[in-house]
């Protein structure tokens, strides 16, 4: 999004399937935050950050033929993966726009707009959100969904690697950004500008040798182990990427462990009057 508000996860095309992967154990979640806060038939959205395009094919789903979705991401082969997607299933209703959230002149106002796993990757999330704030009409709605790895339950029975990777990403957003912004969100919305918001912390929660989540944990530690490794949270030989995700799915045939994602926090808020 900028130097500021900087992907911290990369612009691979294995972090671009890795998103994929992701989308598709959190969608339910997303979609179920949209259908509370009000996302509806006929509504113009502004999503911010939108990658590969899966939170802004769950808007365009509900908002329909007669509204809109405005994509912006800095990631023009991410922003083609959309664009094709959104041709494959015949949707007419999406736009992307390549550019930078801030200073970005979108030469019109939105009823909302909407983001998921974006303000942890910013140095400022206030701007980001007060940026945002100027790109909606009076009383215009934001929706965003964010992880909060200070909130992040063990595994039962006892799964010591993926505690211990659970706290490496605790430990590496808290000194690359922010580890909890989940739970920063509500006084962030307050001071943009918006009313009391509406916020609720939830997480899926799978299990087994067999678990999608055992890819998903392993390749979104891939995806931030260089960063972690260069600011020293974690050392170079302390785990080997190559055989991360059968180790995780051992251990949790061991024990028939339940493996908890971390925490999200759903929030979303009116603009005051």
């Amino acid at each position: 999004m900028s130097d500021s508000t900087a992907y911290v996860m990369g612009h691979d095309d294995r972090e671009r399937r890795r998103l994929g992967l992701q989308a598709s154990i959190l969608n339910p979640f997303t979609d179920q935050l949209f259908r509370r806060a009000g996302i509806s038939s006929g509504m113009h959205v502004l999503d911010i950050g939108c990658g590969v395009g899966d939170v802004s094919l769950l808007v365009a789903r509900r908002v329909g033929r007669y509204g809109s979705v405005t994509s912006v991401d800095i990631d023009s082969t991410a922003l083609g993966t959309l664009e094709t997607r959104a041709s494959t299933e015949g949707m007419k209703n999406i736009k992307c726009v390549e550019a930078n959230i801030h200073g970005w002149k979108a030469g019109r106002t939105f009823d909302a707009v909407v983001g998921r796993h974006i303000l942890i990757h910013s140095q400022d999330p206030l701007t980001v959100l007060r940026d945002c704030s100027g790109l909606l009409h009076q009383r215009g709605l934001a929706v965003f969904h964010e992880y909060d790895f200070s909130v992040v339950h063990r595994g039962w029975p006892s799964t010591p690697l993926r505690d211990r990777l659970m706290d490496v990403f605790d430990r590496f957003f808290a000194r690359a950004t922010c580890a909890n912004i989940g739970s920063r969100l509500w006084k962030l919305l307050i001071d943009a500008g918006f009313e009391q918001p509406d916020c609720r912390a939830e997480y899926p929660v799978s299990g087994g040798p067999d678990s999608t989540y055992c890819e998903w944990f392993a390749e979104s530690f891939r995806s931030i182990a260089p960063r972690a490794i260069a600011l020293g949270v974690i050392a170079e030989s302390e785990f080997d990427l190559d055989r991360l995700e059968q180790r995780l799915r051992e251990e949790a045939a061991a024990g028939n462990s339940c493996l908890p994602a971390p925490a999200m926090v759903g929030a979303f808020a009116r603009l005051r009057e």
